[in-house]
């Protein structure tokens, strides 16, 4: 029984249902990973209506193969990923933790997502960049007014005159925003994906880390 401050009645708690938090908490995680493993797959389809779309500008004449080889090889880092998912396995049994090379690879499995996040932004500040040192050699300054203008240069610009390193550097980054997107996705899915084939929860991962600490709480 419970008085409310500030009234007269009563509250039996026995009579309030409270959400069941294991119950929600496995839904959410259910729910996430099912996520987590359509998202590599949405990450690499999503060049094909962003770029058709002109999200992010870029050359006409660009647009097609830039569409076409960007998904391409989006698709390949998701197969690829999937495909050493087996290796990545075998860093998250608790058993060989003790080996240094396992250390390693586990360190670096956990914070590869976060590196490819990094190199995402980075190749997005790269190529618009890129994109904007191209436009100014063709015209004057950047005004309202000469929006029309930039749009006709999109259309009918090129690139074949600049240097390849220039070149290089704008389809490189061009395809790095999609393809180390992609690869967090398809680390972070693939992850999940193997911690439940190998069925293990969140708790053993954490109370059988190897850190001393972590261990003798748990204990």
């Amino acid at each position: 029984m419970y008085q409310i401050p500030g009234t007269l009645g009563v509250l039996n708690c026995k009579d309030v249902k409270m959400p069941d938090s294991p119950q929600r908490m496995a839904r959410f995680a259910d729910f996430f990973r099912g996520y987590m493993g359509s998202a590599p797959v949405i990450a690499a389809a999503l060049p094909i209506p962003v770029t058709a779309g002109k999200v992010i500008p870029t050359y006409a004449e660009h647009t097609s193969f830039l569409t076409a080889y960007t998904s391409m090889l989006c698709f390949l880092v998701v197969a690829f990923v999937f495909y050493r998912r087996h290796r990545i396995g075998t860093y998250m049994l608790p058993a060989t933790w003790g080996k240094s090379s396992r250390i390693r690879g586990r360190f670096i499995l956990s914070w590869a997502p976060m590196l490819s996040i990094v190199a995402t932004v980075v190749s997005i500040i790269m190529y618009h960049y890129s994109l904007d040192v191209s436009l100014a050699k063709q015209t004057s300054a950047y005004t309202h007014e000469q929006s029309a203008h930039i749009e006709r240069l999109l259309d009918t610009g090129t690139l074949r005159n600049w240097s390849w390193v220039f070149q290089a550097t704008f389809f490189g980054s061009y395809f790095g925003i999609f393809i180390f997107s992609t690869l967090a996705f398809s680390l972070m899915a693939v992850r999940e994906y193997m911690q439940t084939v190998l069925e293990l929860s969140d708790k053993d991962l954490v109370l059988k880390s190897g850190d001393p600490a972590v261990e003798k709480t748990g204990s």
